[in-house]
C-alpha cells in the first residue's frame, strides 16, 4: 500500500485529500513523521522528517495524529478482500502482503489483468484514496523488488525471460535489506553492483554477510521458493520489545517510569497474542545532554523467572527494577525508553509453578480482557499489584464500594482495594 497511514487519513477526511500531509505519533513539535502523503513527499518530506523541519519545507502542511486502531481495521479489510483473488496470503507488515497466484493464471497478460482487478477492488471497497503498488515475480524477494520500482499505483512484472538482466540495471541499495552500512560491507568484499552480487558464489557471499544470510541471498536472487524473503517471519520470536521516544513533558524520571509501565503492558499483550511466555525482562533508558547532545544509557535486567505473560507477575518485577533508576546527571534528560522480554517459550511447553496455584487462570483472564478490548469495549485493566500500589483508600470487607466508577481487587488481608480507572 502506498503511504498507507496518510492514505487512510485522506480517505477518512475529504478535507485532507490533495493536501500535503504527515502522520505523527503525537501532536507535539519534536516527533518525526511516521508517514507522509505523496503531496508532502513532493516537498522533500519523508518518513523520519521532524515536524519543525517539515513545516519549514511546507508551511501549508497538515499534521495528523496517528490512529493505530483505524489502520488495523483497514489492514484487516484488505486481507479479507485479497482472499477472493489469491490462493495464499502472507502478511509482512501492516501495509505489505505476499500473495500466491493460482495455477490458472499463466502468462503476463493474465497476470496484468489480475493485478488491475485487485487495484479496482481496493479502490471500490476501501476507497479511492487507497492506492497500491504491485510487483509480480517468481518468488517473494523478486516480487518485492519489482513492487518497489513504480510508486505510487505501479505495476511491475519480472518473468523468467527478464531475469537476471533486469536486475543489473538496479543499484545495490534498491534491493530490500541493503542500506548504507551493508553497502559499505559489500564494497569491502568487492561487490559494487547487482551484477557482482549475482555472480558471486555461495562461499564469497557467506563471508560478505558473515553468516548464512549470504547463502540465502544467493538463492533468493535466483528465484528460489525454498529459500525466500520473509520465509522466517512466522518463526517463534526470541524476544519481544517496545520502545518510545519521550515527549518533552515526559522527559524526567517520573515520566520515563510512567511510559515504561505502559510499554510493559503493551509488550505483555503482544506476548499473549503470540501465546508466548517470557522468563526475563530488561529495561533501558537513554539520556541526552541538553546542550552538547552527548548521550549515555542506563540498563537493568531481571534474573530468570518462571515463564509468564500477564501483569500480575511482571509488574512487581518491573517496578523493583525501576526503583533502581538513578537520579539524572546534571543537564541530562531521558530521551528514549525501551523494555524487552526474552527467554521466550510457547505456553504449551511451560512448566507450572509448585507454589503459585493459579498462574494459568491469570493468563486466561488477561487474554479475555485483550479480546474485549479488541472488540472496542471500554475495559479498565488493573492488576492486583497496581491496585495495592495506587489505591487512595481501603474499603473493609462487606462494605459497598464507593465511588461506583472504580475497579476493585481483593488484597492479601481479605479487604478490597480501590483505584480510579484511567
Amino acid at each position: 500500500m502506498n503511504a498507507f497511514f496518510a492514505s487512510v487519513e485522506q480517505q477518512e477526511n475529504p478535507a485532507l485529500r490533495g493536501r500535503p500531509l504527515i502522520v505523527v505519533p503525537l501532536k507535539v513539535p519534536t516527533p518525526c513523521a511516521i508517514a507522509a502523503s505523496y503531496e508532502a513527499k513532493a516537498f522533500g518530506i519523508h518518513t523520519g522528517t521532524q515536524v519543525s523541519a517539515a513545516r519549514r519545507l511546507c508551511p501549508d502542511l497538515a499534521v495528523v495524529e496517528a490512529r493505530p486502531l483505524l489502520y488495523v481495521q483497514y489492514h484487516r479489510a484488505l486481507c479479507e478482500l485479497l482472499q477472493a483473488y489469491f490462493v495464499s496470503i502472507q502478511v509482512l507488515s501492516i501495509d505489505e502482503m505476499v500473495c500466491g497466484i493460482g495455477r490458472t493464471v499463466v502468462g503476463r497478460t493474465m497476470e496484468e489483468a489480475l493485478a488491475h482487478q485487485v487495484k479496482q477492488a481496493i479502490k471500490a471497497q476501501l476507497g479511492a484514496q487507497m492506492r497500491c503498488s504491485i510487483g509480480i515475480g517468481p518468488n517473494t524477494f523478486l516480487a518485492k523488488v519489482a513492487c518497489e520500482r513504480q510508486k505510487p499505483d505501479g505495476l511491475t512484472i519480472y518473468d523468467s525471460a527478464d531475469l537476471p538482466d533486469v536486475l543489473f540495471t538496479l543499484e545495490l541499495t534498491d534491493l530490500p535489506g541493503i542500506a548504507k552500512r551493508m553497502l559499505a560491507r559489500l564494497n569491502q568484499y568487492h561487490i559494487r553492483s547487482v551484477r557482482d552480487l549475482y555472480e558471486a558464489d555461495v562461499v564469497h557471499l557467506r563471508r560478505a554477510w558473515g553468516s548464512v544470510v549470504g547463502v540465502r541471498w544467493y538463492w533468493m536472487l535466483r528465484g528460489s521458493l525454498e529459500v525466500d524473503y520473509g520465509q522466517y517471519v512466522g518463526r517463534p520470536r526470541k524476544s519481544v520489545s517496545c520502545s518510545h521516544v519521550l515527549p518533552p513533558e515526559f522527559r524526567d524520571r517520573c515520566g520515563a517510569v510512567r511510559i515504561l509501565l505502559r510499554l510493559c503492558e503493551k509488550a505483555l499483550k503482544r506476548l499473549r497474542e503470540e501465546v508466548l511466555g517470557a522468563s526475563c525482562v530488561e529495561i533501558r533508558v537513554d539520556y541526552r545532554h541538553r546542550y552538547d547532545f552527548t548521550t549515555y544509557s542506563w540498563r537493568q535486567r531481571s534474573t530468570k523467572h518462571l515463564h509468564a505473560n500477564e501483569e500480575s507477575t511482571w509488574l512487581p518485577i518491573v517496578r523493583k527494577l525501576l526503583d533502581r533508576l538513578p537520579p539524572t546527571r546534571f543537564n541530562y534528560q531521558p530521551m528514549r525508553v525501551s523494555i524487552g522480554f526474552s527467554g521466550l517459550l510457547a505456553e504449551k511447553d511451560q512448566n507450572l509453578s509448585l507454589f503459585e496455584a493459579e498462574p494459568t487462570k491469570r493468563a486466561c483472564a488477561a487474554r479475555v480482557v485483550d479480546m474485549l478490548e479488541a472488540k472496542g469495549l471500554p475495559i479498565a485493566r488493573a492488576s492486583l499489584y497496581t491496585l495495592r500500589e495506587q489505591a487512595p483508600y481501603r474499603i473493609p470487607f462487606g462494605v459497598p464500594p464507593h465511588p461506583p466508577a472504580a475497579s476493585y481487587g481483593r488484597s492479601e488481608d481479605n479487604s478490597f482495594c480501590s483505584a480510579s480507572s484511567e
